[in-house]
Order: structure tokens, then C-alpha cells, then sequence
């Protein structure tokens, strides 16, 4: 079938006016009617529209779709496998955070009392959530299923008190960070505790974390961006990071 730009944009639910630049900028380039010039569109565009349209729902601007159009189905298709589970998570996680509130909601009632760790489940839940979106299929590969696993249920179920002073961990560990990271004096005592911070905080959620995985770790944090950028967000610094490479490295023995 043959749409016109304004069958086109109704069937879509966008303007002609978005089509025309979609078209201007070769996004959904259209055809045109050799009788009166007039833009038509095949079948195949409405698959490249509704592709298009899903993937600025998820977030992505124009020029990265224009680049996730032009690769292979099969790349296209663990885009939107990716986003799929994404999506998943986050409905999970909304269910959670839903039925959490419902429970609170009634112990205050004068409904059953929740335990510690039930109120703090839904939190969790998320931070695993995006932990798992940013970083699991490298902890996999360095850790293996078993190991990663076991953390996820560690962290999963820690109590109250203890999900407290893991927090708590991490705040004290980048206020240390930040200042080792501007004296740059990584022989002090602050920089050996930041070490001994950042393995106590990791214990939190392993149980067990040996020299040799640290330093691992720390290569983990060096080579990929992803990890740099979290220590450096935290710091609010841009050599972070590399501060808390070089002080795992020099501590953990």
C-alpha cells in the first residue's frame, strides 16, 4: 500500500510537518509521485516509522537512530530486546515500589507491620535493577553467574540497619575520595582508608573480596567509562577515578 504524507501521519499519530523534516534529514526518506511531486510513502516506511517511533520513546535522539537504522536487523533487534528488558525492570520495580507503599500504607492503618527489610526491599530492587542494566554482563564475564548471583541475594537481603551503613560507607568513602583526589598524597592515612572504605563497602553485597579481585576491579574502573564516571559524578571530580585506581593498587595486597 501507498500512504500520502498526511495518511501517513495520521496512521502514526504525528504531523506532516515531522514527516516532511524526518524526510529533509534522510531519516524516513520519502517518495515522490511522479504525477504531481507530492510525497508518498511504501509499505516499508510504516516498519522504519514505527522503529523510529519506539526508539524515541526510549530515549534515543534522532542522530542515534539514524545509526540504529542503518545497522543490521539483528543489531536493531538487541536494541529493542535491550530496551525490552529495561522496560521489564522498571515495571517491576514500579510493582514493587507499589505494593510496598500499599503495605506501608496499612501498617499505618493499623495493619500488619512490615520487618526491616521489607521496607527497604523495593529500593534495593532498583538499585539492583540498574546495576544489572549498567554493569552485569561484565561482572558475569569476570565473576561468573554463581558469584554475581550470590551478591544480587546478599544485597536483596540486607537489613535496615545494615543497608544504612552501607550507604553510609559510600558517603564517607567519596568525601575521603575527594580529598586524597586534590592532594593528590596517596602515602596518607586518608588514602589507606579510603581503601579500607571501598573494600567495606564491596563486603556489603560479596562475601568475600580478595586482593586479586580488587585489583581487578580497579582495572574495571580504568578501562571502561562507565565505571569512571560513577566515582567521578560522585566526587565531582574528573580524575576520580583515576585516584581510586592508583590507591586500590597500592593497598591491595
Amino acid at each position: 500500500m501507498i500512504y500520502s504524507i498526511q495518511q501517513l501521519a495520521r496512521l502514526a499519530g504525528v504531523s506532516p510537518r515531522t514527516l516532511r523534516y524526518y524526510d529533509q534529514i534522510g531519516l524516513l526518506p520519502a517518495q515522490r509521485n511522479p504525477a504531481n511531486g507530492y510525497r508518498e510513502y511504501p509499505a516499508e516506511a510504516v516498519d522504519q516509522l514505527q522503529l523510529i517511533r519506539y526508539f524515541q520513546e526510549f530515549g534515543f535522539s534522532l542522530v542515534q537512530i539514524q545509526t540504529l537504522l542503518a545497522q543490521s536487523p539483528a543489531e536493531q533487534t538487541a536494541a529493542l530486546t535491550a530496551q525490552r528488558a529495561q522496560l521489564v525492570a522498571n515495571r517491576d520495580h514500579l510493582t514493587t515500589l507499589l505494593n510496598t507503599l500499599d503495605r506501608t500504607l496499612a501498617a499505618r492503618n493499623g495493619g500488619p507491620q512490615m520487618t526491616d527489610t521489607e521496607k527497604f526491599a523495593a529500593f534495593k530492587q532498583q538499585q539492583l535493577a540498574q546495576n544489572e542494566q549498567k554493569f552485569g554482563e561484565e561482572s558475569r564475564q569476570r565473576y561468573g553467574q554463581a558469584k554475581v548471583a550470590a551478591s544480587q541475594r546478599k544485597f536483596a537481603g540486607l537489613s535496615e540497619t545494615d543497608y544504612q551503613a552501607m550507604q553510609a560507607t559510600e558517603v564517607k568513602l567519596v568525601t575521603m575520595l575527594k580529598e586524597v583526589t586534590n592532594t593528590g598524597d596517596l602515602a596518607s592515612d586518608t588514602a589507606r582508608e579510603v581503601y579500607n572504605l571501598h573494600r567495606q563497602w564491596l563486603c556489603f553485597t560479596w562475601n568475600n573480596y580478595p586482593a586479586e579481585a580488587h585489583r581487578g576491579l580497579a582495572q574495571m574502573y580504568r578501562d571502561d567509562d562507565r565505571f569512571a564516571q560513577y566515582y567521578n559524578d560522585r566526587v565531582g571530580l574528573a580524575n576520580a577515578t583515576k585516584t581510586l585506581v592508583a590507591i586500590i593498587q597500592r593497598y591491595a595486597r
